[in-house]
């Protein structure tokens, strides 16, 4: 692929970003409408309360605690889903005196994330003073910087060996070589990242403990949290990849494999139609990986590369036109059925700022390759610090990605979906 043509593609996807529409849009787990309302005052006792969601909830992942003015927790029943339609949460009230309830609620999306929302409503009067109850909820930036480190890892390192396997056929060295101890001491970090995301998951989990249901055996539970299983799936393939002494093909199918289960932890879970979600976050990751890996392994064998070596020049040119154009392609799909443009510019998540970070970082990647490639095509010769920059700023967009999957994003619900959406809620109370 000629260098114009393959900028001239980019431009183009780029461009397909401003007119994308959505072809289905929720996010995960927001709440849509309530029964009563937040900071409704009732006549009397409603009998329960009702929370509906964007998406559908895990049922045995659900939780809801009620407080009273004074902050003192109120026992309630187990919370049960709505038959017929499991975005829907209720629980059924005590008898309730009058006064200020507060309650919070902690459910699990399809797609492995946590999530509270709070719902205060008074019966007869508000009170003189409310009482702020103990959030439950975790420090969640723990989670994403444990989670930014160890997917790192495993993305870099699984586009490096795939780039130092081809490599090899070139005369450039192998991924063993060329890494030396540091490739134990990655192989180290990541399980043990993968131990440290699975127990701050768990400690999010309000309804449930995933550590006490994995030494159960309930799998069951385990299998409602799309990010659990993802975890487990990923320390699995590391712990192969650990077995000596196998054929190269062994090992590049279960660097891929892992590769795709980065995939499943997502938003994509929560994003219909789930297949053509899954299918376009598999290719972005493995494309980014791929774009990402070739990058790095350039600036450790440019000395190697950059004279003499024409057969890897055109692969690695190929290779890395190939994946960034993709990557660019897949993320522009996943944008049109997850969210909108509209959506993003209106909203002030931090989502939306999170990706101009990311389009920003994508585009200065873009343009440092146009000008590497064309001097190393004219010239046979690298540039070792235009490499490093571009290298770095590829972390800052990934940082950025894996952030945007932790984090709420917008969505195009309006005011009169959710005054339809309580008034279902009503229907099935009445």
């Amino acid at each position: 692929m000629s260098v114009k043509r393959y900028v001239a593609l980019l431009w183009m996807a780029l461009f397909l970003v401003l007119s994308v529409t959505p072809t289905a849009v929720q996010a995960h787990a927001g709440l849509m409408g309530s029964q009563p309302k937040d900071n409704e005052v009732l006549q009397a006792n409603p009998g329960q309360i009702s929370m509906r969601f964007t998406e559908v909830l895990e049922p045995d992942l659900v939780a809801i605690h009620l407080y009273n003015w004074k902050g003192e927790e109120v026992q309630l029943e187990a919370p049960t889903l709505q038959p017929g339609d499991a975005s829907q949460v209720n629980a059924k009230l005590p008898d309730l005196p009058e006064g200020t309830y507060t309650a919070i609620v902690s459910v699990v999306s399809e797609d492995g994330h946590p999530v509270e929302e709070r719902l205060m409503f008074s019966i007869g009067q508000k009170s003189a003073s409310v009482v702020d109850p103990t959030a439950k909820k975790s420090d969640s930036s723990y989670l994403i910087v444990y989670r930014y480190l160890t997917q790192g890892i495993l993305l870099l390192g699984g586009g490096l060996y795939l780039l130092a396997w081809r490599g090899e056929r070139y005369g450039l060295p192998s991924f063993g070589k060329l890494l030396g101890i540091m490739r134990q001491i990655g192989w180290g970090l990541a399980i043990i990242g993968l131990v440290f995301l699975w127990f701050l998951y768990d400690e999010s989990l309000a309804a449930v403990s995933l550590t006490d249901a994995l030494w159960q055996g309930s799998w069951s539970v385990l299998m409602q949290s799309s990010f659990a299983m993802m975890l487990l799936v990923s320390l699995g393939l590391l712990i192969l990849l650990a077995i000596p002494g196998m054929v190269s093909g062994w090992y590049v199918i279960l660097w891929l494999a892992l590769l795709c289960t980065q995939a499943f932890g997502g938003h994509a879970w929560g994003i219909s139609p789930v297949w053509l979600s899954l299918l376009l976050r598999v290719l972005h990751v493995l494309t980014v990986s791929l774009w990402m890996g070739a990058l790095f392994y350039l600036l450790l064998t440019y000395r190697q590369a950059e004279r003499g070596n024409e057969g890897f020049k055109a692969f690695f040119l190929r290779t890395v036109a190939v994946a960034s154009l993709l990557a660019v392609l897949t993320g522009i799909a996943m944008l049109g059925i997850q969210t909108n443009v509209i959506a993003i510019f209106q909203s002030s998540l931090t989502w939306s700022y999170l990706f101009y970070v990311k389009v920003s970082a994508v585009c200065v990647m873009l343009v440092i390759a146009f000008w590497q490639t064309k001097h190393w095509r004219q010239k046979n010769v690298l540039r070792p610090l235009l490499l490093r920059w571009e290298v770095a700023i590829g972390i800052v967009a990934i940082l950025a990605g894996m952030w945007m999957s932790q984090t709420q994003y917008p969505t195009t619900v309006d005011s009169s979906t959710i005054d339809s959406v309580t008034s279902v809620i009503h229907q099935h109370q009445h």
